[in-house]
């Protein structure tokens, strides 16, 4: 048994300082500052001095000679280099020169990936595809598919040769024909498969503006390998395996369906014609147009020409599934797509589809770009969701809900994970990053109007309430590592695009324009974003498009240029912690990066090169004491300073933790805020008192802070009620735990946390009941006390998990958590202990796309 005082702890009887304890666990992995330099800096802010530097003649001689050899070589480099065309930012216009470096050949070449002839690993930009008409049929009997597709392009300037992206086809015909039919000779075919492509080259030019056929004939078997087209199966109510076949192609899985230019700005419209069985059905991006009978009983289905996109959001589906189906007031058609047996489950998915879309149809100010919008529940799926335009695809437990038998915690993430794909309908699928450096576009704007869109379906939930927790203190964790990446990252190749999938691009990026958000306001934010949309719509754009388009609409008080600003945080990784201090109404704040554990070596490496020296423009929010409305300062220099009204007991920046850097204040004012917690914890929201939590634990590991603020702080929770707080609390805990489990503060440690949960588990009880917010808290608690031993609870838990084994005993959804986790340690149970080391499953992570 503990009890808890300022600055002390009783355990069992024995007393110990709190500052002795956490300097005990803080210690095992505390780093201490760092003064290590940056090698550039921001010019603007720039107080460095030039050092003078001397040589002697010699010396000036022998380095004059060595640049003019280093000249030399770079002149001849460029002689007799090939042309590089760079993905991304580096499209631009291709010399006529440089064009004709690049088809030049003399009769045909090894096929091996070091003569192929285009060396670059994107596409020729001076090719363009207009139009894909794909025909396929796909056997579920043999499992393979033979398809053709017929490719309509033009190129810009005069060329031989195209080339396209293949993986893993068997290419049987390729033709190249023009748009009256006459047909131009290919004399060279050669696979490059390191880089995926296919170069062809004819035997006359090809004219600029000029439209061209290419038709390709293709094979490949149908896999279970989750990418590309591969095949899926599910047992319905008779036993017998059922299969389908569907598609999963972000980011460079199309090229593996059928020859294509596999990058996200060569966009074009499609049109699919599939051969399949009568009792199955076909789903494609847009409607189906007829279905006529095919040869030995088939069926060839047609499909209307989509709209111009990116081939990674091509998608198509065929299986036997049954649909529930909806309509918004706009005359949108939603339909659910899931096995027949689980239609009762689709419903909410199918309710929540049609309100979302709705409310996002007025959040965006744009409307709903196709006629309809289908789901489909997918049996095996490596993702959540994909957000495949007008077809989206979800992972089973990620759409599918079921009353009776699902918990608050599986609901909440079936609307957030629809939200989620709904958003990128118009953000990212209406515009589309140029390259996939820019992918923090698409995910960091879904992850964060997913909040929006759940919060306007489930106002009760407060979902909005809940981002910093699942979002932004968990991107704070990544991006203080040194490990970490800029927002945009240089990626080339498909396996570098498939790493910049991670927390940095979805839930930085989702925090990121959070922050925006609490600094211009809701309204400023969707003004730009509207102007952004309509502006780009059916084209792709730029992180500084975006930019340029919110600082059009910002009031003209604000004076800010919103590029210049958040250049700072999205192309150097890392953020700041902002150093504050008080000298009566006056406030003065520093900056410098925050690394949860620093380097204690002064070197510099190549990695900590930024160029912005890691300075940061930081848009500061804060209220006191004395006035909770949200005041504003915008910190873009090093050092900064502004005023608050006299007498003020207590300062809090970063209201709501909705910017994206750390606040470490001066001991003091951390103990003025502990008494704060103590005497009345709702005078701060409850997003603030996450985010003290969250800065103070924080600080303490990164050896900042002294240790006891932390413990002393958390102490308080003893009377917390709310859900994030809590949650917050945990994820350091549980940090805390996995650290110190063989070390001597170990069971002092448990002993602490179990004191703490101890009048929220009887506040409580077991009964499931209450607010969804509240049945999110009895289990979070429930879970998390078991986890930490808690004796009551771990007996109490056994009764119920026992009932359920040996009778049958219906258990609530909302606390099956607790028995999946006794379920896996029942051995234990029935030995007679209950204080057995269990392993709790993690807090549940944010969807990942």
């Amino acid at each position: 048994m503990c009890t808890v005082s300022f600055g002390n702890i009783t355990c069992d009887g024995v007393n110990i300082r709190s500052a002795t304890l956490f300097q005990q666990l803080f210690g095992v992995y505390a780093g201490g500052d760092s003064g290590k330099a940056v090698l550039y800096g921001r010019s603007k802010h720039s107080t460095g001095q030039i050092q003078e530097i001397t040589f002697s003649k010699e010396q000036a001689c022998c380095i004059v000679g060595i640049v003019l050899m280093v000249m030399l070589m770079i002149a001849l480099v460029a002689a007799f280099a090939r042309p590089t065309v760079f993905c991304g930012d580096g499209y631009g216009n291709v010399t006529e020169n440089s064009l004709l470096k690049n088809t030049a050949s003399s009769g045909l070449l090894e096929t091996g990936n070091k003569d192929f002839p285009w060396q670059e690993i994107c596409l020729p930009p001076f090719v363009k595809p207009l139009h894909y008409s794909i025909f396929i049929h796909p056997n579920l009997t043999t499992f393979w598919n033979e398809g053709t597709v017929n490719i309509t392009l033009e190129v810009l300037q005069a060329t031989n040769f195209v080339v396209i992206h293949k993986k893993d086809l068997n290419i049987t015909v390729q033709d190249l024909f023009t748009f009256s039919g006459e047909q131009i000779k290919i004399v060279k075919s050669l696979e490059n498969t390191e880089h995926e492509q296919l170069y062809l080259e004819f035997e006359t030019v090809m004219k600029p503006l000029v439209e061209y056929v290419l038709h390709i004939q293709f094979n490949r078997p149908l896999q279970e390998t989750l990418e590309g087209f591969y095949i899926s199966s599910y047992i319905p109510s008779d036993g017998q395996k059922r299969y389908l076949a569907t598609t999963q192609f972000e980011p460079t899985a199309a090229r593996s369906a059928f020859p294509c230019f596999d990058e996200p700005d060569m966009k074009a419209t499609f049109t699919l014609q599939i051969v399949h069985e009568q009792d199955y059905d076909v789903y494609f991006n847009s409607d189906l147009n007829i279905s006529l009978p095919y040869e030995n009983g088939l069926i060839l289905s047609v499909f209307n020409p989509t709209v111009r996109m990116s081939t990674y959001l091509v998608a198509f589906l065929l299986c036997d599934f049954s649909t529930i189906q909806g309509k918004t007031k706009s005359g949108i058609d939603v339909k659910v797509i899931v096995p027949k047996s689980q239609m009762s489950q689709s419903v909410f998915a199918m309710e929540s589809c049609v309100k979302i879309l709705e409310y996002y149809e007025r959040f965006f100010d744009i409307p709903y770009p196709l006629t309809k919008l289908d789901m489909a529940a997918i049996p095996d799926f490596s993702a959540g969701a994909m957000e495949n335009w007008g077809l989206v695809t979800y992972r089973m437990n990620a759409i599918l809900h079921d009353s009776e038998e699902s918990s608050s915690e599986s609901q909440e993430w079936v609307a957030i994970v629809i939200a989620h794909e709904l958003a990128h309908q118009w953000f990212g699928n209406l515009v589309t990053m140029k390259w996939w450096n820019d992918l923090w576009l698409n995910e960091g704007f879904a992850t964060y109007v997913e909040f929006i869109g759940a919060d306007f379906l489930k106002p009760d939930w407060q979902v909005k309430e809940q981002f910093i927790f699942f979002v932004t203190q968990r991107a704070l964790q990544m991006d203080s590592l040194k490990s970490s990446h800029p927002i945009t990252s240089d990626v080339k190749d498909p396996a570098e695009i498939s790493a910049n999938f991670d927390a940095i691009s979805y839930k930085k990026g989702g925090a990121l324009i959070q922050m925006l958000e609490s600094f211009l306001g809701i309204n400023t934010l969707q003004e730009g974003l509207t102007l952004y949309l309509n502006k780009y719509k059916y084209r792709n754009a730029e992180t500084r498009d975006l930019w340029d388009s919110l600082t059009k609409v910002i009031n003209d008080g604000l004076q800010i240029n919103i590029s210049y600003v958040m250049d700072t945080w999205t192309i150097q990784e890392g953020f700041p912690v902002i150093l504050v201090s008080r000298m009566e109404n006056m406030v003065y704040v520093h900056q410098k990066r925050f690394l949860l554990t620093p380097s204690r070596s002064d070197e510099v490496s190549e990695e900590d090169i930024s160029p912005y020296g890691y300075e940061w423009d930081i848009p500061i929010t804060y209220i006191t004491d004395r006035d909770t409305k949200v005041q504003r300062f915008m910190l873009n220099t090093t050092t900064g300073t502004f005023s608050v009204k006299e007498n003020v007991k207590w300062l809090k920046l970063n209201v709501n933790q909705t910017g994206f850097f750390r606040v470490a204040y001066e001991e003091k004012e951390w103990r003025t805020f502990i008494e704060v917690l103590h005497q009345n914890h709702e005078k701060l929201f409850c997003g603030d008192r996450a985010s003290l939590l969250d800065d103070a634990f924080s600080l303490a590991r990164n050896g900042m802070l002294n240790s006891s603020v932390p413990l002393d702080m958390t102490s308080y929770l003893q009377k917390e009620k709310s859900y994030v707080p809590w949650g917050t609390a945990f994820l350091h805990f549980n940090d805390l735990d996995f650290l110190l489990y063989e070390t001597s503060v170990y069971s002092l440690f448990q002993s602490y946390v179990r004191k703490l949960l101890q009048p929220l588990v009887n506040y409580l009880g077991w009964k499931d009941e209450g607010t969804h917010m509240t049945k999110k808290l009895r289990s979070l608690a429930l879970v998390e006390a078991i986890y930490f031993g808690h004796k009551k609870v771990l007996a109490e838990g056994k009764k119920l998990f026992d009932s359920w084994m040996n009778n049958g005993t219906w258990i609530p959804p909302n606390l099956e958590a607790l028995c999946t986790l006794l379920e896996s340690h029942k051995v234990v149970l029935k030995s007679g202990s209950i204080c057995g080391n269990v392993t709790r499953s993690p807090l549940p992570l944010q969807r990942k796309n």
